[in-house]
């Protein structure tokens, strides 16, 4: 009799080549992709970022205690699943916000945290300092590059300084240098076709930053008090109006929002509301937003707004709620109930 030879099961890293793309096309949870590149040589060669999915944003939220802790949590909306990460360079740290999946970090000041801002990508762990010690507040507007350089082109942020007052900062290649153009900014401000975008006090400007010319000055409709934040999708301009009625201590059903796009190329310019956005989903923090298409993502539509509200309650289990507010039936729902207040959206570039 001939005993039948055992089958050896191939090596998990020789899976074939169109097997292994099947199943990275579909990780739209960015920490699953990132861990995926990371099984084996063969699966990180195999797997190029040029052709990873779509990615679901994350929400990054820091452990309240100790106060500026190194220890954060990433939050994934479609799973459910939180996830740790560490990142001492941000120990004795603030920040506020995000551009392109970057922070910009500064300490608080004291002999133990002197400021030194520094731009930081939390998931590559590359740093970029910057020279504008002697300023105490920092917010990104656009980082464009996935590890900014010495002398990288695309970098714009709002900087206060100290009896001095608010200031654009940014990397001028006709001066070879850091810039900082004294500005008030007010807070809905935006990067855009290479024009710095601003509303306050019911005005919308846009900057040319080498110059610092103003290119558009254009007054708010009548039934628009200010923008919460301007967004950029798909190469347009939008404007996002956010109602009195969400406050802290109203129910997160209450929260609507209104969508403005600027048509810059009529005669004259001007802002239209609209009733539709598309496959598109926006992601709003603090004052600004970004957007991602709910095309390729199983399950997931658009033509919404995701929020983050503080759910009024003093418990430790759950301070936020996560609401999609959706605009075809003017509503607002919860969805999520990430562990700690606040959180930053966040899309890992990597």
């Amino acid at each position: 009799m001939t005993r039948n030879k055992k089958t050896v099961p191939k090596p998990w890293g020789d899976l074939h080549p169109d097997l292994l793309r099947h199943i990275y096309t579909n990780l739209y949870d960015p920490v699953d992709f990132i861990r995926f590149r990371a099984v084996c040589k063969g699966w990180h060669v195999g797997t190029p970022l040029s052709e990873r999915p779509p990615q679901f944003p994350l929400l990054l939220e820091r452990e309240p205690d100790p106060l500026y802790s190194p220890e954060f949590k990433l939050y994934s909306l479609p799973t459910g699943r939180t996830y740790k990460l560490q990142l001492p360079e941000v120990q004795n740290k603030m920040f506020f916000e995000q551009s392109q999946g970057h922070l910009v970090t500064f300490g608080t000041g004291d002999d133990s945290s002197p400021r030194n801002p520094t731009i930081l990508n939390p998931f590559t762990r590359a740093e970029l300092p910057l020279p504008f010690g002697n300023c105490n507040f920092f917010t990104p507007i656009y980082i464009g590059t996935s590890d900014p350089t010495p002398n990288t082109d695309g970098v714009v942020m709002h900087v206060h300084c100290p009896e001095k007052g608010q200031h654009l900062g940014f990397w001028s290649k006709d001066e070879n240098d850091w810039v900082l153009r004294k500005r008030d900014l007010g807070s809905a401000r935006v990067f855009h076709k290479g024009r710095l975008f601003i509303c306050r006090n019911r005005r919308t400007w846009a900057i040319d930053l080498p110059t610092g010319d103003e290119l558009l000055n254009l007054w708010l409709p009548d039934q628009i008090g200010d923008f919460y934040c301007l967004v950029e999708a798909a190469g347009v301009l939008l404007g996002i109006v956010q109602h009195n009625f969400c406050t802290d201590r109203m129910p997160l059903e209450n929260c609507w929002f209104e969508v403005y796009r600027l048509e810059e190329e009529e005669n004259p310019p001007h802002w239209t509301k609209l009733s539709d956005i598309g496959d598109l989903m926006i992601f709003l923090n603090s004052n600004n937003g970004f957007c991602v298409s709910a095309n390729g993502f199983d399950g997931i539509r658009g033509n919404c707004i995701y929020f983050t509200k503080w759910n009024g309650k003093d418990d430790h289990n759950s301070r936020t709620l996560i609401g999609r507010y959706e605009l075809g039936e003017g509503r607002s729902e919860v969805v999520g109930h990430p562990r700690y207040t606040g959180g930053t959206w966040i899309v890992p570039n990597v």
